[in-house]
Protein backbone atom coordinates (compact mmCIF):
# COMPACT_ATOMS: atom_id res chain seq x y z
CA UNK A 1 0.00 0.00 0.00
CA UNK A 2 1.26 3.44 -0.94
CA UNK A 3 1.60 5.82 2.01
CA UNK A 4 2.52 9.50 2.34
CA UNK A 5 6.12 10.30 3.16
CA UNK A 6 5.40 13.99 3.59
CA UNK A 7 2.51 16.45 3.31
CA UNK A 8 3.07 20.14 2.55
CA UNK A 9 0.33 22.74 2.97
CA UNK A 10 1.17 25.49 0.50
CA UNK A 11 -0.68 28.79 -0.11
CA UNK A 12 -2.63 27.47 -3.12
CA UNK A 13 -2.19 23.69 -3.02
CA UNK A 14 -1.38 20.60 -1.02
CA UNK A 15 1.61 18.47 -2.01
CA UNK A 16 1.91 14.85 -0.95
CA UNK A 17 5.09 12.85 -1.53
CA UNK A 18 4.20 9.15 -1.61
CA UNK A 19 6.24 6.09 -0.67
CA UNK A 20 6.29 4.94 -4.32
CA UNK A 21 7.95 8.18 -5.44
CA UNK A 22 4.80 9.85 -6.82
CA UNK A 23 4.33 13.52 -5.92
CA UNK A 24 0.68 14.58 -5.79
CA UNK A 25 -0.44 18.17 -6.25
CA UNK A 26 -4.02 19.11 -5.37
CA UNK A 27 -5.38 22.66 -5.44
CA UNK A 28 -6.78 23.72 -2.06
CA UNK A 29 -10.28 24.49 -3.28
CA UNK A 30 -10.51 21.24 -5.26
CA UNK A 31 -9.44 19.27 -2.19
CA UNK A 32 -11.94 21.07 0.07
CA UNK A 33 -14.79 20.65 -2.44
CA UNK A 34 -14.00 16.93 -2.63
CA UNK A 35 -14.34 16.45 1.13
CA UNK A 36 -15.85 12.98 1.48
CA UNK A 37 -17.65 13.54 4.80
CA UNK A 38 -21.41 13.12 5.15
CA UNK A 39 -21.87 16.83 5.87
CA UNK A 40 -20.34 17.74 2.50
CA UNK A 41 -21.46 14.82 0.33
CA UNK A 42 -24.74 13.83 1.99
CA UNK A 43 -25.53 10.44 3.45
CA UNK A 44 -28.07 7.64 3.07
CA UNK A 45 -31.40 8.17 4.75
CA UNK A 46 -31.81 5.90 7.81
CA UNK A 47 -34.81 4.01 6.41
CA UNK A 48 -33.48 3.69 2.89
CA UNK A 49 -34.02 5.84 -0.12
CA UNK A 50 -31.90 8.51 -1.72
CA UNK A 51 -29.08 10.47 -0.21
CA UNK A 52 -29.91 13.57 1.76
CA UNK A 53 -28.67 16.89 0.43
CA UNK A 54 -25.27 18.08 1.67
CA UNK A 55 -25.43 20.83 4.26
CA UNK A 56 -22.32 22.78 3.23
CA UNK A 57 -22.69 26.00 1.27
CA UNK A 58 -20.37 27.12 -1.53
CA UNK A 59 -16.65 26.85 -0.80
CA UNK A 60 -14.67 30.11 -0.73
CA UNK A 61 -12.08 30.51 -3.50
CA UNK A 62 -9.35 31.28 -0.96
CA UNK A 63 -10.01 28.30 1.34
CA UNK A 64 -6.85 26.61 2.57
CA UNK A 65 -5.89 23.86 4.98
CA UNK A 66 -4.54 25.13 8.30
CA UNK A 67 -3.36 21.75 9.49
CA UNK A 68 -3.68 18.02 8.98
CA UNK A 69 -3.47 14.78 10.91
CA UNK A 70 -2.85 11.22 9.87
CA UNK A 71 -5.78 8.86 10.42
CA UNK A 72 -4.41 5.40 11.14
CA UNK A 73 -2.42 4.02 8.22
CA UNK A 74 -5.07 4.78 5.60
CA UNK A 75 -6.11 8.44 5.49
CA UNK A 76 -5.45 12.13 6.18
CA UNK A 77 -7.82 14.59 7.85
CA UNK A 78 -7.49 18.33 7.14
CA UNK A 79 -8.50 21.34 9.25
CA UNK A 80 -9.75 24.06 6.89
CA UNK A 81 -9.77 27.87 7.08
CA UNK A 82 -13.58 27.79 6.81
CA UNK A 83 -13.76 25.87 10.09
CA UNK A 84 -14.47 22.46 8.56
CA UNK A 85 -12.54 19.49 9.94
CA UNK A 86 -14.62 16.30 9.72
CA UNK A 87 -13.45 14.91 6.37
CA UNK A 88 -11.28 11.81 6.26
CA UNK A 89 -9.47 11.45 2.92
CA UNK A 90 -8.30 7.86 2.28
CA UNK A 91 -4.95 7.62 0.49
CA UNK A 92 -6.46 6.09 -2.66
CA UNK A 93 -9.04 8.90 -2.77
CA UNK A 94 -6.28 11.53 -2.51
CA UNK A 95 -4.35 9.85 -5.32
CA UNK A 96 -7.49 10.03 -7.46
CA UNK A 97 -7.67 13.80 -6.90
CA UNK A 98 -4.06 14.37 -7.97
CA UNK A 99 -3.56 17.19 -10.48
CA UNK A 100 0.09 16.54 -11.32
CA UNK A 101 1.01 16.48 -15.00
CA UNK A 102 1.29 12.68 -15.11
CA UNK A 103 -2.11 12.05 -13.50
CA UNK A 104 -3.82 14.79 -15.53
CA UNK A 105 -2.56 13.31 -18.80
CA UNK A 106 -3.72 9.80 -17.76
CA UNK A 107 -7.21 11.11 -17.03
CA UNK A 108 -7.43 12.74 -20.48
CA UNK A 109 -6.49 9.48 -22.21
CA UNK A 110 -8.91 7.26 -20.23
CA UNK A 111 -12.17 6.34 -22.03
Amino acid sequence: MVRPRSVALEPSQVRVDWSDGHKSIIENRRLREACPCALCQGEPMPLGGRFTMPLVSAIAKDVRPLGYSMVGLYAISFRWSDGHDTGIYPYEYLLGLCQCETCTSKKKVSP
